[in-house]
């Protein structure tokens, strides 16, 4: 059960904009409908890049959270702020 602090949408992990260096296709493919660091075990798709919104990057710690499991893959992720912060 996710934790009170998380919505359902939070059990989708949160999608990167795009790859950085991407070695595989632009949009992998899914059944699901959305992208799961497990689809990709040897992370070929290159460095997931995330463009998170102003509401988003308001509570950076969470963003971070949820975006832990794509850094936990590829052992690093780009984060580009919004341009009003």
């Amino acid at each position: 059960m996710a934790s009170p602090r998380f919505s359902t949408l939070d059990t989708i992990p949160v999608q990167p904009d795009h790859f950085y260096g991407q070695a595989g296709p632009s949009t992998p493919a899914s059944e699901k409908g959305y992208l799961d660091p497990q689809d990709d075990p040897s992370t070929t798709h290159g460095i997931p890049v995330f463009k998170p919104s102003m509401e988003e990057f308001a509570d950076f710690e969470r963003y971070m959270e949820r975006v832990e499991v794509w850094g936990s893959r590829s052992g690093i992720v780009k984060i580009v702020p919004p341009r009003e912060w």
